[in-house]
């Protein structure tokens, strides 16, 4: 039988730059000495991006720029994690000749997930793995693995929390994601669990690392050879170059090439895609991709942008689909038909431009389609009901937590009520989650045909499962002004007791309006 040796150590606390560093250099040294490599070590304070994340979407740039926290890209995909030294990682390089037939993408980041939650449950530790790639205690989050596939290594890495300043987190992180549990919405805060909370006792992380070496080597059937930090012949060696797109530094909201920009929140991860169109609106001059999500080959998106560059707009889904047919392509959580999606979502910003929008409008648009086809002029023309949050209204309104309004005129919530009223549609003033959850429940046993609402983007996408639960075609309006999850106050907006005050888009919502047609009165 053949040996496959895998060199093993613990490094020490360095600064992300230099890890992500070492992890190139190792899976290029992987492959040359036709070996596996396992490594355990820590991070300075790091906000770390997954390989194909804009970072204007993973983290909160100008606090990490203040606060001193150097926002690195690692290898690997997912999305971005704030790391530091409470938290155990590792990584793996093995040669990609080593893998059968069946480890794509998602078999062997699942198999070496489980391989974790093996060491775990060993150590009393009642862990298990949650798609696409966490581990996780009781519903909560303490930890996640990250794989990528290259052409002729793989990398495999893995987080897991041992203590956690949750509070740094919350402002590194751009958005953390909550989980729906059976009591609830877990908030941001109470996602994660660390090591210092079990009820364990004598877990020490020499027997953690212990544990998580003897279940990865036996999961990949590897020999394992305990060895000094760094083989001498890596030390000198300039880490390999890692293809990223450029815009994936810039800041897409603040984007002034009139870019038409798409998102589509999906089981693997959110996908972003902005297209530049050229003078003439027909033609895509550029495109690029964006996503909390794994692919493989990591080079997928930037191939597909390439795709697209001067693609004429209605040939433009058919070029992709003939790309994505031509390779190996694995999507974990997602598929073709979520990319196609997504790439509609943005080309029909030209139609929404038709409502009278100019670009900056038509982006701020959430059309929800059901059916994935529908027009958004369709939609505004069966528009019953109006969806309004409470979190618009002033924080001195006497109305802002009731499910009504004296229309006043003291906010923009008012002449929201107004406009909806001229129409003949209902207005709900959306108080809390459980009630956005009741109202749509409602509307769905009254067969309300379509709506109109106003929501940030952040809660969209975050409780995307209730919209698509209703099953109702809607057009949502971004709102302006303070937002609960840039300013770390989820918690209190998901109980309806958020103080700061949001802006409604008055200029968007006088334009959509337009095309909601007047109901007739009995």
């Amino acid at each position: 039988m053949t040996v496959r040796p895998c060199r093993v150590w613990t490094d020490g606390i360095a600064p992300g730059a230099e890890q992500v560093a070492r992890d190139l250099r190792h899976l290029a040294g992987s492959v040359a000495a036709d070996e596996a490599r396992l490594r355990f070590h820590r991070y300075e304070p790091t906000a770390s991006l997954g390989r194909h994340e804009a970072v204007c979407h993973g983290v909160r740039g100008t606090y990490c720029q203040e606060a001193g926290i150097p926002v690195v890209r690692r290898l690997t995909g997912g999305g971005a994690l704030y790391l530091a030294p409470g938290q155990c990682c590792l990584s793996l390089t093995l040669p990609r000749h080593w893998l059968g037939g069946g480890d794509t993408l998602t078999a062997l980041m699942a198999r070496l997930n489980r391989a974790l939650v093996r060491a775990l449950t060993g150590l009393g530790i009642s862990a298990h793995t949650a798609f696409p790639n966490d581990l996780e205690v009781s519903g909560r989050k303490l930890g996640a693995g990250f794989l990528a596939i290259e052409a002729e290594a793989v990398l495999y890495q893995a987080v897991i929390l041992e203590t956690l300043d949750t509070e740094v987190l919350l402002k590194v992180l751009r958005a953390p994601r909550e989980k729906l549990s059976a009591q609830g919405i877990l908030s941001a805060r109470n996602r994660f669990i660390t090591l210092d909370e079990m009820p364990i006792r004598d877990l020490d992380m020499v027997a953690l690392k212990e544990a998580v070496t003897h279940s990865l080597l036996r999961e990949l059937a590897l020999e394992g050879m305990m060895t000094a930090p760094d083989p001498v012949h890596d030390r000198a060696r300039p880490p390999p170059d890692m293809p990223v797109d450029p815009a994936l530094d810039e800041d897409w909201s603040a984007s002034a090439d009139c870019s038409w920009q798409a998102f589509l929140p999906t089981p693997g991860g959110i996908l972003q895609l902005r297209l530049l169109p050229d003078d003439t609106g027909r033609v895509i001059r550029a495109a690029h991709f964006s996503g909390a999500v794994h692919v493989a080959p990591p080079d997928l998106f930037l191939s597909l942008a390439e795709t697209l560059a001067g693609a004429p707009m209605d040939a433009a889904e058919v070029r992709m689909i003939r790309r994505l047919r031509a390779e190996d392509v694995q999507l974990p959580g997602f598929g073709p038909d979520e990319l196609c999606r997504l790439l509609r979502l943005a080309l029909g910003r030209r139609a929404e431009q038709g409502l009278g929008l100019d670009v900056r409008q038509a982006n701020r648009l959430m059309v929800h389609r059901p059916d994935g086809v529908e027009g958004v002029k369709d939609i505004l023309n069966r528009a019953s009901v109006m969806l309004v949050p409470y979190c618009a209204k002033p924080a001195w309104c006497d109305w802002r937590h009731e499910d009504a309004c004296p229309e006043c005129g003291g906010c923009d919530v008012g002449e929201a009520y107004r406009l909806a009223r001229e129409r003949g549609m209902k207005v709900v003033t959306i108080t809390r989650y459980e009630h956005l959850c009741r109202v749509l429940e409602q509307m769905q046993a009254d067969g309300e045909p379509a709506y109109v609402g106003m929501c940030c983007r952040d809660f969209y996408q975050k409780r995307i499962h209730a919209f698509r639960a209703a099953g109702i075609p809607a057009v949502l309006m971004d709102i302006t002004g303070a937002n609960c999850y840039d300013l770390n106050q989820e918690e209190a907006a998901y109980a309806g007791e958020f103080t700061a005050e949001a802006e409604l888009d008055m200029g968007l919502v006088e334009k959509v309006m337009v095309w909601v047609p007047r109901k007739p009165t009995d």
